[in-house]
């Protein structure tokens, strides 16, 4: 729902990394959101970083380190993330809220 995103970007706890910024609400269960915009380059880019960034969330959320309500905005200011550069953000950003 985009009045969820909305009240997560809007309350949640905020971590900013080199490539993303997350925003998360503590609540029960874990849902996901990504915001990719179109500075980020084409559909075909767009969309493997929202399912790298799925399956990063998706073994960090079954291995108990990510939970609540998670919106992550990408920020690609002229560099896409690769798959090890999303993980070691996303993993950031666990630790963070973990604490």
């Amino acid at each position: 729902e985009p009045g969820d995103f909305r009240s997560v970007v809007r309350r949640g706890d905020k971590c900013v990394t080199n490539h993303l910024i997350g925003y998360r609400i503590v609540a029960p269960g874990a849902r996901v959101g990504i915001i990719v915009t179109s500075k980020c380059g084409n559909a075909v880019v767009r969309n493997t970083i929202r399912r790298r960034t799925r399956a990063i969330a998706k073994s960090l959320i079954e291995s108990g380190r990510l939970e609540g309500d998670i919106v992550f905005r990408f920020r690609c200011e002229g560099s896409v993330p690769d798959f090890e550069s999303l993980e070691r953000d996303l993993a950031e950003c666990s630790v963070r809220w973990s604490a």
